[in-house]
């Protein structure tokens, strides 16, 4: 592409040189001569220090929030990071114009969500291909899944996986939006064909600042993102989502199970040990679902996701015939049956909500005790911790307090600051070593009793000191297994 057409889709109306531009790039390190090179203002590095770098290395052009004096054309724009996601589109070829994406977004139940759609999209149309972005992994529809790095990928590999959907014919798209995704505009200028918003639990406040802050980036896939008639999906039972409700327009769909007037109303709710079961009410029609995910925050994800793919034109006959089928998504709730008598259930809940209500599902399920075992990751809200305790106090018998990922901080630190939650009296065992706290628990079970360990779910690593190390929570407890 010219640099006059980069410089037309980011807004800069100023004449540019005649350029043919062969890459955008935003990493010094792996920029090719012939580059537009765009400097964005990130959480650790300033990319205005490496304009001269990028310039050394052959770029022909570059963008920044201020003024560069610099030896090759300086374009001049708003917002760094929103520009980054227009560049990487338009390099691209906007894949996002032969697809239909459908977004989630909230704190809690993205990823159940996310699949959820995209099988019930896949049952109901067959004849069209749906990919998946998500916390755990992207399906580009060729068969085979790869693993995911981040909830929303990068500006980069967000378009790059389009165009590989795109290659193999994928028409639709399921996939998850986290709040940095949106703030941080990566998915350049796609316009959503549908939203999901769960709920809005303290979360990420390290990166955001506030509830307000965090609030209003994950208003944006509503207020900005989405297509004019495109259905949006509230869970206004939820207070964050209520406000949603009120402050959006278009063809917004209220979801409840206390207010009938709802556009999608819940009703006659069973919660049972080994099933959930429910009635929805959308626009007049009665469905009826059961499902053997548990707990009724399961029932609200099982709800908005089957409402998002009736709404987006599956026809509702074929969203039912495909719940009846099993479901699960890796590290949710994931059950190990132990060799001892007892149940230990794997899964993400890196919330105080989350946590809560997970353990709220566990405690329907016939028991003795229940055990949880959990932690904080380092370098994040640590707002958080002593929710994440007290939330855990509330709802569990004994508690194994350990690492999550540490990260840089000191694991010794952020157990501190779950321990300020949690109750003198409460019985608790403090365990910085995450196999260590893993491998007590089990050992101090009996038949009847279950087990959580919360907070890294489907994940395969444990970050200290900055790497990466192999760690998986369900591995170990196989080891453990009938």
């Amino acid at each position: 592409m010219k640099l006059a057409d980069y410089a037309r889709h980011i807004g800069v109306t100023d004449h540019v040189p005649d350029l043919e531009i062969t890459s955008v790039s935003n990493d010094t390190r792996t920029l090719q001569p012939g580059a537009l090179f765009c400097a964005i203002s990130g959480a650790k590095n300033d990319g205005k220090q490496f304009i001269a770098e990028a310039v050394r290395k052959g770029a022909f052009a570059v963008v920044s929030e201020t003024p560069s004096a610099c030896s090759v054309p300086s374009l001049v724009v708003r917002d760094a990071y929103r520009t980054w996601g227009l560049l990487c589109e338009a390099e691209a070829g906007f894949p996002a114009q032969d697809m239909t994406l459908h977004a989630v977004t909230g704190t809690n139940g993205k990823t159940t969500i996310a699949f959820l759609l995209q099988k019930f999209l896949k049952d109901a149309l067959p004849e069209q291909k749906t990919g998946l972005i998500s916390t755990i992994e992207f399906d580009c529809g060729n068969g085979a899944a790869s693993e995911s790095a981040r909830t929303t990928p990068d500006a980069k590999s967000f378009q790059s996986i389009l165009c590989e959907m795109k290659k193999n014919g994928c028409t639709h798209v399921s996939m998850e939006m986290s709040s940095h995704g949106l703030h941080q505009h990566r998915t350049g200028s796609a316009k959503f064909g549908s939203g999901v918003f769960t709920n809005l639990t303290g979360d990420h406040l390290d990166y955001h600042g506030t509830m307000e802050n965090y609030y209003q980036a994950k208003k944006l896939l509503f207020s900005e993102l989405c297509k004019d008639d495109a259905p949006k999906i509230i869970n206004v039972d939820d207070l964050w989502g209520a406000r949603l409700a009120r402050e959006i327009t278009g063809n917004t769909a209220s979801l409840s199970a206390s207010d009938r007037h709802a556009r999608i109303f819940l009703h006659d709710i069973q919660l049972d040990p080994a099933f959930s079961a429910f009635a929805m009410d959308l626009d007049g029609k009665k469905l009826s679902f059961r499902t053997e995910l548990i707990g009724l925050h399961n029932v609200f994800n099982f709800a908005e996701a089957a409402a998002e793919a009736i709404l987006c034109g599956a026809e509702p006959e074929a969203v039912l015939e495909s719940a009846k089928t099993p479901f699960a998504v890796p590290g949710r709730l994931e059950k190990i049956r132990l060799d001892n008598g007892a149940s230990a259930f794997v899964d993400y809940a890196h919330t105080d909500d989350a946590l809560s209500r997970v353990l709220d599902a566990l405690r329907t399920l016939p028991h003795n005790r229940l055990f949880c075992v959990f932690g904080c990751g380092g370098d994040r809200d640590r707002t958080k911790r002593p929710r994440m305790g007290r939330a855990a106090a509330e709802k569990a018998d004994v508690l194994y307090v350990t690492s999550d990922n540490p990260r840089t901080e000191d694991p010794d630190f952020i157990l501190s600051g779950i321990l300020q939650g949690i109750p003198s009296g409460k019985e608790k065992y403090v365990i910085r070593d995450r196999r260590e706290a893993i491998c007590r628990a089990v050992k101090d079970s009996r038949k009847g009793d279950i087990i959580l360990v919360a907070g890294k779910g489907h994940e395969n690593y444990q970050e200290i000191n900055g790497v990466r190390h192999h760690f998986d929570d369900r591995e170990i407890l196989r080891e453990f297994a009938e």
